[in-house]
């Protein structure tokens, strides 16, 4: 008897194979094109939103009453249909303002603190750079020298 596959074993083997990568497709799309559930939207909007109380901290990981008061108006918000923008704008204007977002909106009033980072990035180099060449660092100079008294 021989230990080899035979021609009908191969074919079992590859419809095996078929059979469970097209399961793992099938599985992987229905998963991705979900609808996210109420509760996770929820969660995702409330990690987006500034706690009033705790510094630096969402309302979705405070443990301070408004945050979880807030929490509750956005799942409130959000089994009502609002969108994720919607239900953002309704909590700030209840509770806040536009400063109480974690992650600031990009708009013209919000310029300079998107591109005050580069700035001082830009003018850090430009200060090193004409430093350098001006010969406020250079290699050959005793800095350590005694002054003769």
């Amino acid at each position: 008897m021989s230990d080899r596959p035979t021609a009908s074993d191969r074919l079992i083997g590859r419809l095996r194979l078929t059979v469970t990568a097209a399961l793992a497709v099938f599985v992987v799309a229905a998963v991705a094109t979900a609808p996210p559930r109420a509760q996770d939207r929820a969660e995702t909007i409330g990690t987006q939103i500034k706690c009033p109380v705790c510094s630096g901290e969402s309302i979705a990981d405070s443990p301070a009453p408004l945050a979880r008061d807030m929490m509750d108006r956005v799942a409130e918000l959000v089994a009502a249909g609002l969108t994720d923008e919607q239900v953002i704008d309704e909590v700030l204007a209840a509770y806040g303002s536009d400063a109480q977002r974690l992650d600031p909106v990009f708009k013209p009033a919000t310029l300079a603190l998107w591109l005050a980072p580069a700035v001082v990035l830009v003018v850090g180099a430009v200060v090193a750079l004409s430093r350098r060449r001006s010969g406020g660092l250079e290699a050959g100079v005793d800095t350590h020298r005694k002054v003769p008294s």
